[in-house]
């Protein structure tokens, strides 16, 4: 993939997250709101790419799904195995795909073939990844994982509650204090509270699984009493 068609990607995921948060955020100094509603984990947690793109070569896989590119066909489509039995796709062509792409982690895939640029296979569309019975631990820092499943471009925008944690995270949203006169989002780590204004990012990497590790990169969109809106970016890698 050229870098002009990464930076596309990336604005095109980017000015989503933007959206979705724009579309249900309440602005703090406007009154207490009506409370949130939590983002539920329960036994699993979902992570959603609205935007993903991918180029393959003769042999590689999508995504570490079961989904492989095995070639040109002679009439100019393309031989994919999915699950192991051969279609040819032409551009336009879905690439519908679910299953476990490493221990205690599912992929649904919901591909199209595009027009073909760079690479022999060009795929766009979503990808959602669902996290089993997900153990939070924080890190400082994700480790070097050159073999590890690699996502990125995963949109966040979560509502929680006061009181409550932000999903994948060990933050905790501990409600609206003043700091110089000033509302500020009260967030809690263990022992640490820190305050933030509207904009302020939040970073935070760690383990969801022992294989799965992820780094999240968000900013405070809004808050009141009640909830506080966050959003932006994660990424994550999910060793086999």
């Amino acid at each position: 993939m050229t870098s002009s068609r990464k930076i596309l990607a990336f604005v095109l995921v980017l000015l989503t997250a933007v959206t979705l948060a724009c579309s249900t955020a309440s602005i703090p100094g406007l009154g207490q709101g009506p409370p949130a509603t939590a983002t539920p984990v329960g036994d699993y947690l979902t992570l959603e790419i609205p935007a993903f793109t991918a180029s393959l070569a003769a042999g590689e896989l999508v995504g570490g799904a079961r989904l492989e590119y095995l070639g040109k066909s002679p009439d100019g489509g393309y031989r994919v195995a999915i699950d192991g039995q051969e279609v040819v796709k032409r551009s336009g062509d879905s690439l519908i795909w679910s299953g476990v792409i490493g221990p205690g982690v599912l992929a649904t895939l919901n591909l199209r073939v595009t027009t073909s640029l760079l690479g022999e296979l060009p795929v766009a569309g979503s990808v959602k990844l669902h996290i089993l019975y997900p153990e939070v631990l924080e890190l400082t820092a994700v480790p070097q994982l050159p073999d590890a499943r690699h996502f990125s471009n995963i949109v966040i925008n979560y509502s929680v509650p006061a009181g409550q944690t932000i999903p994948g995270t060990t933050l905790v949203y501990d409600g609206l204090t003043q700091q110089a006169g000033i509302d500020v989002a009260q967030i809690s780590n263990g022992s640490r509270q820190t305050n933030h204004a509207v904009g302020d990012s939040l970073v935070w990497a760690g383990k969801l699984r022992d294989n799965v590790y992820v780094r999240y990169t968000l900013r405070i969109i809004s808050f009141n009493e009640n909830s506080v809106q966050v959003g932006g970016l994660a990424e994550i890698w999910i060793e086999k």
